[in-house]
């Protein structure tokens, strides 16, 4: 599912409209709306329903969804910001064809440029079952004020759930940025394509729940566009998943080799890799200090722990990185979880790295080991497949770039970063993206509150790096194993709730993330 800015979302309206009538393109727009209420609501008979409308083609959607609930037997009222002659022309037929059957529809319509307008909004809010937010869609780049803002805060202090219409009216589309006020939703229908301020915080987080409105948008006009933005969700997913054949043994079906711990972050090690034999590998190999065996060994006793020489902090020391390599068949290498910076370890990483011939993971101070050298990765890189996953500080240390913020700014940093090598770059956050070196970028369409707890990060690392071992490309197993971390983490809050949930209990919800792809 490609994801869209602003402007491309324009271009691709104009040139749908040169192939299909505005008119049944907002008709559509307004189905989707109601299919979405009929879906949550399913009895509309006795329904109240407020709409509030501006003057564009958002309104125009809200007045066809205004006729489809009106003639499901759902009470409508339609609160107009502006006179009905300065709605756009296709909003304008939709509001001409609701006058003529107000008289046999329980239609009421509230003007709300003139007059008491509040006491009117508040009269309409407290009968309402639903509010729908057709105030202002994706075009909005100047702060929200003066009557639209006032709306927007009575619906926002109403307790009455809100569905807003392509995007939450305030919502910046191509950045996520509230502009001033928005609305609250607790439902988006997005038009054709999500858009950027949907799925980027802030703007993400006053979407509410978000679905797509299918508005018949021709394929060959996406295509024409040549979008780089791809929104990672069960569908994406479930492309990637490699099936396993009935008659398998364990190293047909993945062995990853996982470097990671010391004698200060044990959990670290234990988290990585048990959470790849959790995600599917059919062997997996820990390598670390020989101090932490038992704590490791005692929890996930299917892991395969070869003890590793160590120095007095803990930490790996005097590795016999050949040797190590050639003592067991792997199909990928996982490096970094708690491995410590310290000068012996770092060097212990930079041999892994430079003497494997597998696809290669980097993680936490698999990268750190790396800071201020990105040019020795990108040199690996065109060698064999490299994986990154830092958050923001570890990319810093690595390549010297603060990563903005913003959206597209955002996107436009790590396009520069990884342009040109061979590097997968999973830029952790929210959400989190994948950057891949051709331009484009996968951006993670779930993830959750409570993923931001310690040992969230080694889980991820454990997650990916059992599908680079199963058999993924690193763009695949990347997708696949943020896609299948975040939805770990969603199935575990719904026991824990957020603030109670720790890595482990998303890692124990693995395997059901993975179980809802199989």
């Amino acid at each position: 599912m490609h994801i869209v800015t602003g402007e491309q979302m324009r271009k691709i309206d104009e040139e749908t409209m040169n192939l299909v009538p505005g008119l049944t393109l907002m008709e559509r727009a307004g189905e989707s709306v109601y299919a979405r209420v009929l879906e949550e609501f399913v009895a509309l008979k006795g329904m109240t329903v407020s709409v509030f409308l501006g003057g564009g083609n958002n309104a125009g959607d809200g007045l066809v969804a205004a006729r489809y609930l009106a003639e499901a037997g759902a009470k409508v009222y339609l609160n107009y910001l502006r006179p009905a002659d300065k709605l756009s022309p296709d909003a304008y037929k939709n509001h001409a064809r609701l006058e003529q059957i107000k008289e046999r529809k329980n239609l009421i319509s509230n003007f709300l440029f003139s007059g008491d307008w509040r006491q009117k909004v508040g009269e309409a809010m407290a009968a309402s079952d639903l509010a729908i937010d057709a105030l202002l869609g994706t075009g909005i780049t100047k702060p929200v004020t003066g009557d639209y803002a006032e709306v927007i805060d009575i619906l926002n202090d109403s307790e009455v759930p809100v569905l807003s219409v392509d995007i939450p009216s305030g919502i910046n589309g191509d950045t996520g940025e509230v502009m001033e006020t928005a609305v609250v939703a607790d439902f988006t229908v997005t038009m054709g394509l999500p858009k950027v301020g949907c799925v980027f915080y802030p703007g993400k987080a006053y979407a509410g729940e978000l679905t797509i409105g299918d508005i018949g948008i021709p394929d060959e006009v996406i295509e024409a566009q040549h979008l780089s933005l791809v929104g990672i969700d069960y569908e994406e997913a479930f492309e990637e998943l490699i099936g396993r054949n009935p008659w398998a043994h364990k190293f047909q079906c993945g062995s990853l080799l996982v470097v990671a711990g010391s004698a200060r972050f044990a959990g670290a090690a234990y988290l990585s890799a048990l959470s790849a034999l959790k995600a599917g590998c059919g062997i997996v190999y820990l390598a670390a200090p020989g101090s932490i065996r038992t704590v490791v060994q005692s929890s996930a006793p299917e892991v395969i722990f070869l003890a590793m020489p160590e120095n007095e902090t803990g930490s790996l020391k005097g590795v016999d990185v050949s040797g190590l390599l050639n003592s067991v068949r792997f199909d990928a290498l996982a490096v970094g979880p708690g491995l410590t910076t310290d000068e012996d370890t770092v060097s212990v990483v930079n041999e892994l790295a430079e003497k494997v011939e597998t696809p290669v993971l980097l993680d936490a101070d698999g990268i750190n080991a790396f800071a201020g050298r990105f040019d020795a990765i990108k040199r690996l890189s065109a060698d064999k497949p490299i994986v990154l996953s830092p958050h923001s500080g570890e990319l810093k240390r690595l390549t010297g770039v603060v990563v903005p913020d913003k959206p597209l700014e955002r996107l436009e940093a790590l396009r520069g970063i990884v342009q040109g090598t061979g590097v997968t770059l999973v830029h952790k956050g929210a959400p989190t993206v994948i950057a891949h070196a051709d331009g484009r970028f996968d951006i993670n369409l779930h993830g959750h509150p409570g993923q931001a707890t310690a040992g969230s990060g080694d889980v991820l690392t454990g997650t990916i790096g059992s599908f680079l071992a199963q058999g993924c490309d690193p763009g695949e197993a990347a997708r696949l194993g943020v896609y299948v971390h975040s939805r770990a983490a969603e199935i575990a809050s719904a026991r824990t709730g957020i603030r109670g949930m720790i890595a482990g209990d998303c890692m124990r919800e693995v395997p059901a993330a993975v179980a809802e792809l199989e």
